[in-house]
């Protein structure tokens, strides 16, 4: 082993070689503490710049192309995907997969266009999604990409920085000035911002629209020149000094717009500062104060005549107020004025007169509670209604009938809010006219229109009539016959009774179509009515004519008033029978809709209703006649064969009855009218309280007191109730009746009057009897009456002529039982 040669020896040694030998080791170990230390040294910077790139969210990578794609990824850049260690060599492939899909098409395009081109630069901004924690990152690439002699890329060095929280805050900044933008464009005054040069960085869409210039040329646009001559000096002079004080300051001017138009503008300006506080420029708005400025210039010349436009004013509102209660006095309506209270204020001298009272018998009183209301029960309750619904800004509109000490009057009532020059309520004004006359006028119009169809019904009536007796006649002749069998006699008799009866049903349904009565609606079943008119009008129409009924639902109820309902078919079946000359097929069918369609330029309706169509197959209507078709008076008929009420009275019946009336006509083809009317829901039958008996029960010796005038009625009604067993005592009019009563008002059990006679009627008769004998029973008889149409039968029973003998037997004995019943 060879000994190691220290520095002591090669001093002691004099041979060159080993004095060379001892130098080279010494500089050698001089070399390698270098080396150590510079690599500590560089350890250190490594160490440092790592930190720095971790601090500043930097990454370096690098990737070889020379053979495809080779990646070299620092820890850094792994930290700042969310990648493990172990993912410092990733594929290509991994990290497009890592790139935001919004964003990887561009971003890959991108970063092959900038291999394929000549830059040696390449910079870029996308977003990731990190694995490690599924955040979305935004990455900055800056790199260098080197390049062969034939300018192919052969490797990039550079850098991933995460710009995440500046991408986030340019992102707020774009949003708040994007909001900025929209607020400012949808305002309606002009709005700016200036730089210190005094040219404008911004200006909003009003703005723009004032000085009726292109964006860029707005915001360039010199002021001083669409300013008024008047105005420049001074607005100059305080615009300086405004931006010299560094504080908000105002000018007012007048500036021409894009239409020419001379405008004031009231202009705000408010310093702006940067967030280190230094001054950067303005920023303004402009208000159009051009009503304010004229008003203001009006009211200064008004001011230097006040005292003569005061006289004026006066003058004229005293004659307004003097002309207004002229007319209001000479008016023929019912008018006032309300409070915000409900007091009345004023009444005119036609209301006032409708009460019989003096002004200030109601001034001041709560308007339901004067004299216009409180006699009609519920009248003041629905009128304070009608009130406060005027004072929520809506106004009313009703009809009404009312007892007033001027008697029972039909009115059109209306309440209106009073809003002052600001849109407020300050009170209301009722109105009314008395439509009484009017009601009364439509009613004879009515009552006209009825009988014009009765004339038009008597004929085919009176041969029905003539049928019936010829049965009845025939009947009765061969009753006489001694030999007659018994069965024959049961069918012959049998024969009679339905003749009767049907001869009854017909005169009542006659009676019922002419009754002179107000309008009653009721709920009613359309198909059995129709059915009812068919058989009255089938004689009408003639032989000739086939009448058909079409019921597609026998369940289809309306409301309306029924009378009104038959004449209106009559006069629809009067007029299909003229458009056919006597020849030809009428049909009349009922059905369910949905809603009313587009008639006479009105919208169509929805809702459910009951159709009910009139065709014929006559003549049609010619085109030019359709729209006049309903017109009162109105006929295409030639004189004395009709007034032209027939339609129009249909008409009147369905818009009254809230429906409509169609017509369809191809000339030459007939005509379709149709009746639309709401439908109602079918009304629950009422249960009888007593099951009705066929055979006529007994009377049992119960003592009846007959009025009749008629002796040939009046016998045999006596005779009849002989026969069932009651005895009968006959006086021909209702003073007779009172005197037996009067003597002893226990010598009778019941009374049985007939309603018309000479003097008292029946039905004044029985009132009296209710008034001076309680509980004794009265039975009216009748075959028609005004009296009873106008007064019903006031709580008496009614039986109707003619009447059977198992009818008269029931009624009778029902009214005894009752007697009887209250008596226990």
């Amino acid at each position: 082993m060879r000994s190691r040669i220290t520095t002591a020896d090669a001093l002691n040694d004099p041979l060159p070689e080993t004095i060379a030998a001892e130098r080279l080791r010494q500089h050698l170990e001089e070399i390698a503490r270098e080396r150590d230390n510079a690599y500590r040294a560089l350890q250190e910077r490594e160490a440092e710049l790592a930190r720095i790139q971790r601090i500043g969210r930097v990454g370096g990578l690098e990737v070889d192309f020379r053979e495809g794609f080779k990646n070299r990824r620092s820890p850094e850049y792994l930290m700042i995907h969310g990648l493990p260690a172990e993912a410092a060599d990733e594929t290509h492939e991994d990290w497009v997969s890592r790139i935001h899909p919004d964003d990887r098409d561009a971003t890959v395009k991108h970063f092959f266009d900038a291999l394929a081109g000549a830059s040696e630069d390449y910079t870029a901004e996308y977003r990731i999604i990190r694995p490690s924690d599924g955040q979305t990152r935004w990455i900055r690439v800056v790199a260098k990409i080197e390049r062969d002699a034939d300018g192919r890329a052969i490797r990039l060095v550079g850098a991933h920085i995460d710009i995440t929280d500046q991408a986030l805050a340019r992102e707020t900044l774009r949003e708040s000035e994007e909001r900025f933008r929209l607020i400012a464009d949808s305002a309606p005054v002009p709005i700016w911002v200036t730089k210190l040069n005094r040219t404008r960085s911004f200006a909003n869409q009003a703005y723009v629209d004032f000085v009726g210039l292109p964006y860029e040329q707005a915001i360039a646009f010199d002021w001083r020149k669409v300013l008024h001559p008047d105005d420049l000096p001074h607005v100059l002079q305080q615009s300086v000094q405004g931006e010299a004080s560094l504080k908000p300051f105002v000018l007012e001017a007048r500036y021409k717009n894009a239409a020419g138009e001379w405008r004031w503008l009231r202009s705000e300006s408010q310093p702006r500062w940067d967030p280190t506080g230094k001054h950067i420029g303005f920023i303004g708005v402009a208000h159009d104060i051009t009503v304010a400025k004229q008003a203001e210039i009006e009211l200064r010349k008004l001011n230097e005549t006040l005292e003569e436009r005061i006289a004026e004013r006066t003058a004229e509102l005293e004659s307004n107020e003097a002309r207004l209660r002229a007319i209001l006095a000479t008016s023929n309506q019912y008018q006032g004025l309300v409070n915000l209270e409900g007091e009345l204020l004023y009444a005119n001298t036609t209301a006032l007169d409708g009460i019989k009272a003096r002004s200030e018998d109601v001034i001041g009183k709560p308007f339901w509670e004067t004299p216009w209301f409180t006699g009609t029960d519920g009248m003041s309750a629905a009128v304070r209604e009608a009130f406060e619904t005027v004072l929520k800004g809506q106004p009313v509109r009703m009809e009404m009938r009312l007892r007033l000490p001027i008697g029972e009057r039909d009115f059109e009532f209306g309440m209106r809010p009073v809003l002052d020059r600001h849109g407020n309520i300050t009170g209301a004004v009722p109105e009314a006219v008395d439509i009484t006359e009017r009601r009364r006028g439509e009613e004879a119009l009515r009552q006209s229109q009825k009988m014009e169809a009765i004339g038009q019904l008597t004929g085919g009536v009176a041969h029905d009539f003539n049928n019936l007796l010829t049965i009845i006649r025939s009947a009765t002749d061969f009753l006489r016959r001694r030999e007659l069998p018994e069965e024959r006699r049961r069918r012959y008799v049998d024969a009679i009774s339905d003749t009767v009866e049907r001869a009854s049903k017909l005169t009542a349904q006659l009676l019922a179509f002419a009754r002179r009565q107000p309008l009653k609606p009721q709920i009613f079943n359309v198909g059995s009515q129709v059915e009812s008119v068919a058989q009255l009008v089938r004689p009408l129409v003639g032989g000739r004519i086939e009448i058909v009924v079409e019921i597609d639902d026998a369940d289809c109820f309306t409301v309306a008033d029924i009378a009104q309902f038959e004449t209106a078919l009559i006069n629809l079946a009067i007029n299909a029978r003229d458009a056919m000359d006597g020849e030809g097929r009428l049909t009349i069918s009922v059905r369910k809709v949905r809603g009313i369609p587009n008639l006479r330029a009105q919208s169509a309706r929805s809702g459910d209703y009951v159709a009910i169509s009139v065709a014929d197959t006559g003549s049609g209507i010619a085109p030019e006649n359709i729209d006049a078709i309903f017109e009162p008076f109105f006929t295409t008929k030639e004189v004395g064969k009709g007034t032209g009420l027939g339609l129009s009275q249909a008409f009147g019946f369905a818009k009254q009855s809230e429906g409509d009336i169609a017509v369809t006509s191809t000339e030459g083809q007939g005509a379709t009218f149709t009746i639309y009317l709401p439908q109602a829901q079918s009304p629950v039958a009422e249960k009888e309280a007593a099951a009705l008996t066929s055979e006529a029960t007994t009377g049992r010796g119960y003592r009846v007191l007959v009025v009749e005038d008629n002796d040939d009625v009046g016998q045999f009604s006596t005779e009849l109730l002989e026969d069932l067993g009651y005895v009968t005592r006959r006086v021909a009019n209702a003073n007779a009746a009172l005197a037996i009563l009067g003597e002893n008002e226990f010598a009778v059990d019941l009374v049985f009057s007939d309603v018309i006679m000479p003097g008292m009627n029946g039905v004044e008769l029985a009132g009296i009897i209710r008034e001076r004998y309680p509980g004794l029973p009265v039975v009216l008889t009748s075959g028609y009456s005004n009296v009873l149409a106008e007064n019903a039968h006031r709580g008496f029973e009614l039986i109707q002529k003619p009447y059977s003998v198992e009818s008269l037997s029931r009624i009778l004995r029902k009214a005894i039982t009752e007697k009887l019943s209250v008596a226990r």
